[in-house]
């Protein structure tokens, strides 16, 4: 199983608003369904209504990415488990990878964070920005 993820690379492209994963093998991104939503409108749902600490919008919003984050963090763990040893690329803005690096208990399987708003960009594009990324990875090896 190894040898066949030789060639393949894990993209998770985050926002504050919503989280996509791939698998990436230089060609074809195929899309890997996470075990949590991947939205944060589901994580704003089951957030008690704004009550005493919740008064502070900012406070109220740095609560539910927390909780989102912790979600996505968690199914990448099984998703991780999946595809041992395949690179991991997280992609998004400084703001958000930052918060995510904070967070997450797998901070060592996450090979780089490269760093822009990748909200609107097309598979050609993250497959353009990934590129350079990748050669300088596989030239390491």
């Amino acid at each position: 199983m190894i040898n066949e993820n030789k060639y393949k690379y894990l993209v998770l492209l985050l926002s504050a608003k919503e989280v996509h994963l791939y698998i990436y093998d230089k060609v074809h991104f195929e899309k890997i369904k996470l075990s949590t939503a991947d939205a944060i409108e589901a994580f704003e749902r089951d957030m008690p209504s704004r009550m005493g600490q919740f008064t502070d919008a900012s406070a109220h919003k740095e609560i539910v990415i927390n909780n989102f984050l912790h979600h996505i963090d968690v199914a990448l763990g099984q998703v991780l488990n999946q595809y041992p040893k395949v690179p991991l690329f997280v992609m998004g803005t400084k703001k958000i990878t930052r918060h995510f690096n904070q967070l997450t208990k797998h901070a060592k399987a996450v090979t780089e964070y490269i760093h822009g708003n990748y909200n609107e960009s097309s598979l050609h594009e993250l497959k353009e920005k990934l590129a350079h990324h990748i050669l300088a990875l596989d030239f390491v090896k």
